[in-house]
């Protein structure tokens, strides 16, 4: 069977499949009206969040598409909207990394909130760190859901997902993978000011395929953790 024909067998509902995860961590989520919604974060493989994500993202980014196209922008205009939304990991297929990233070393992470896939987040470990001495963890991939970053549409829903799901990952890879504070990552060009301000700092020389390394030192991963 093709990652195809598994996503249309448990969107039918004909294949039925449970993930291998459990709520890390847990609390409260202020939305952009001041409404309060409990969130957790689970780790752990599951395939079914990662189509949720496809799904209920992807439904978003239609949505956003068809409103730029109905305003008749001009070409100046419309590259200014389109320069200011991050549109970079759009293409990226949840469903798919999934199913191919299942190896040791890979984690999984994703936050829910208010039923929804707020964001995701794929590690790994051991990575040998720039800075310091031993293992870091390495982060693959990492986006939040289109509603919660900047867009044309409407108020970013819930603010702060990014570094929240990143403290909770920083906390589980310290605590129970027993690696050394710190990560590292190569950053698409539209987030490198998202990296910047958590305290990570450019190491050129390892910079690879067009996309700036990042590393946090031990100090900085401290500062993050104690973040309130």
């Amino acid at each position: 069977m093709d990652i195809g024909e598994l996503r249309r067998q448990i969107d039918s509902g004909k294949l039925k499949l449970s993930g291998s995860y459990s709520c890390i961590e847990s609390g409260k989520l202020i939305n952009n009206v001041g409404e309060a919604f409990e969130y957790e974060i689970n780790h752990g493989w599951d395939i079914l969040s990662a189509n949720s994500c496809d799904r209920q993202w992807g439904s978003f980014n239609i949505r956003l598409s068809e409103y730029i196209k109905k305003q008749n922008y001009s070409d100046e205009e419309l590259n200014a909207v389109l320069s200011s939304i991050q549109l970079e990991h759009i293409h990226w297929d949840w469903f798919k990394k999934s199913v191919c990233y299942t190896a040791d070393g890979y984690e999984w992470f994703y936050i829910f909130a208010d039923s929804k896939p707020q964001g995701a987040c794929l590690i790994y470990h051991p990575k040998d760190s720039i800075i310091d001495s031993g293992d870091i963890f390495y982060i693959e991939f990492l986006a939040v859901a289109p509603w919660n970053i900047d867009n044309p549409i409407a108020e970013r829903e819930f603010k702060r997902i990014g570094s929240l799901i990143i403290k909770c990952v920083l906390n589980f890879a310290v605590n129970t993978l027993k690696l050394k504070p710190g990560f590292s990552l190569h950053s698409l060009p539209q987030s490198k000011g998202f990296y910047e301000k958590l305290g990570m700092e450019n190491y050129p020389e390892r910079d690879k395929d067009g996309l700036a390394y990042f590393e946090i030192s031990r100090a900085k991963s401290a500062e993050l953790l104690g973040a309130a």
